[in-house]
């Protein structure tokens, strides 16, 4: 039998995801933009682990951002703090351009 192309079998657990730390939602300030800019967010664990993912800023503060990211197959967000993040270039490599 010809094997399909795709992703077949059960989904990645949900339940081996962790959350990482974050901030308390901000109240005022909050700046959501009509197309959310992309960025590398380095994502603090309660065991004391770095992650840094690359996801999309969804909104922000002058101190805070709320980021998304994907994590077992699921958009994930968390409010961390602005240092904890860095813009990501979006230009198409010179293989993709072709």
């Amino acid at each position: 039998m010809a094997e399909r192309p795709g992703w077949h079998g059960i989904p990645p657990s949900a339940d081996r995801f962790i959350p990482p730390l974050q901030l308390d939602t901000p109240s005022t300030g909050i700046t959501e933009p009509l197309r959310s800019p992309a960025l590398w967010v380095d994502l603090d664990y309660p065991d004391g682990s770095i992650c840094t993912r690359k996801g999309f800023a969804m909104a922000w503060t002058d101190t805070a951002v709320r980021a998304q990211w994907i994590e077992y197959s699921r958009a994930r967000e968390a409010w961390v703090d602005a240092a904890r993040c860095r813009r990501r270039d979006l230009k198409p490599s010179a293989a993709h351009a072709a």
